[in-house]
């Protein structure tokens, strides 16, 4: 089966990730979503950041950082995570799906969805870890 493919937003700030929580679910996610056939990932994240956060991002703001691979949380299969850094404008809030915003200091693993520990554990805690754009 093919893995669920989202472009996500990581940002690190003072060791505290931006996270969102979707209504009735107690994990945190990253913010971002679904790639949309024929859409590419960059396009995705904008997207789906202004319908979540309500801040918006240009495509040329946004940089490519690593891709997760890992398994799908309350669903069956894989999600591969293709994230990014980005600048934006606005103040993120929690919009449609979106019931919490927050910042979450990294080291609360057992709060997050599986793909973002796995995140956390293999790039944000390696010498990546200042990966900062706002």
């Amino acid at each position: 089966m093919k893995p669920l493919q989202c472009a996500c937003l990581v940002n690190v700030q003072n060791q505290k990730l931006l996270l969102v929580r979707v209504r009735n679910n107690q994990h945190w996610y990253l913010p971002g979503g679904k790639i949309e056939q024929g859409e590419s990932p960059e396009h995705a994240l904008c997207r789906e950041l202004a319908e979540e956060l309500g801040i918006t991002v240009l495509p040329a703001n946004t940089r490519y950082l690593y891709t997760v691979l890992a398994p799908a949380y309350g669903q069956a299969g894989d999600v591969e995570l293709i994230c990014y850094c980005a600048e934006w404008q606005g103040i993120p809030r929690a919009l449609g799906e979106i019931s919490e915003v927050a910042w979450l200091p990294l080291q609360n693993p057992d709060l997050f969805a599986p793909a973002v520990h796995v995140l956390c554990r293999d790039f944000l805690n390696a010498e990546h870890l200042h990966t900062q754009a706002t």
